[in-house]
């Protein structure tokens, strides 16, 4: 059963995304443009200048390095020819010069990794004769960080194939750990022992939970999810994490959204104050084109680096493509 407002993909996997530069926005003919002329393609573009302009030998780092490949993997913006080969080519160093170890016991390390490798169509299994996504088999070392980490594996499980892998007993084990982890009041924490759910833990892990949208435990669970996130808005519309404003938790509701069919800017549950998601991460964009975590502060990379994802799920979703983790369709 398909409930109100959630478009659910198709078998392979289709989504999109359209973004706008200002809070005013207006649409002709069907293409996105902002009130100062600038279409979603440009403000994508501008971003992408930005990364590329910042990280020009893509490595392995959480902060300008893997999101930025996935972002640009996964987007239709211009950059260099060489910049894929060049992070594949600088992870294989990487392992090489640490004898294939990433992390002894952040995992979340090789999900990034093996996630970045698949956007851009890399065998992870094979990376200068280092298999980056076996310590994802490693169960207890994962689940030793918790949520986030079973959150992370079952994205790069299923990022090449999730139709072929979804089912396999490995990404089933990380599936039921998942749900278990549900809060009293229908969201995720990445505090395993709060009561009550936060928005950015909610987000990431209704993005994991797209292969199995049919199961109705899963659907029942991501329509909850949905829903605590609309609740969630500040009256202005934006998010509050940790006591001040958060770009971030605005990217990770985008990406959620676009990952199940839903228009960030249109759906009325989302709207407030007059504005969407979209035209309050607009807000947070700097002169420059990177973002800014807090509305007064400077450009920062965390906060470019989850904008740039959820720009491009975004465009994803406009264009009805797969969405953002689902990587069959990678460069």
């Amino acid at each position: 059963m398909k409930k109100p407002g959630m478009t659910k993909r198709k078998k392979q996997g289709t989504r999109g995304m359209a973004v706008f530069l200002g809070a005013a926005l207006f649409c002709t003919s069907g293409v996105a443009v902002s009130a100062k002329g600038n279409s979603l393609e440009d403000v994508i573009q501008k971003t992408a200048d930005y990364e590329t302009g910042i990280v020009t030998d893509p490595t392995v780092a959480s902060i300008g390095g893997e999101w930025t490949v996935m972002s640009l993997a996964r987007g239709e913006a211009s950059l260099p020819d060489d910049y894929f080969e060049k992070y594949r080519a600088n992870v294989e160093k990487y392992l090489k010069e640490n004898d294939g170890i990433l992390s002894e016991y952040k995992y979340t390390e090789y999900s990034r990794v093996v996630l970045a490798l698949k956007s851009i169509g890399v065998d992870s299994t094979d990376i200068g004769g280092y298999d980056v996504q076996k310590p994802l088999e490693d169960f207890d070392t994962v689940t030793a960080q918790g949520l986030n980490g079973a959150v992370f594996a079952l994205l790069a499980l299923n990022a090449d194939d999730p139709e072929q892998n979804k089912d396999g007993e490995l990404e089933q084990k990380y599936l039921s750990y998942i749900l278990e982890q549900e809060k009293p009041d229908g969201g995720f924490s990445l505090d395993d022992n709060a009561d009550q759910s936060d928005v950015d833990m909610t987000a990431m892990t209704l993005q994991c939970l797209e292969p199995y949208q049919d199961q109705q435990e899963v659907e029942e669970i991501i329509e909850k999810g949905i829903q605590i996130l609309s609740a969630g808005q500040e009256e202005d519309g934006g998010y509050v994490a940790y006591g001040s404003d958060s770009s971030e938790s605005v990217s990770q509701v985008i990406l959620t959204l676009s990952t199940y069919g839903i228009d960030c800017n249109e759906d009325e549950r989302f709207i407030k104050d007059g504005k969407g998601l979209y035209d309050i991460l607009m807000e947070y964009q700097q002169k420059d084109g990177g973002f800014s975590h807090t509305l007064d502060g400077e450009t920062d990379g965390m906060a470019t680096d989850q904008a740039f994802c959820a720009l491009v799920s975004y465009e994803r979703f406009k264009d009805g493509k797969n969405s953002f983790y689902n990587m069959t369709d990678h460069r």
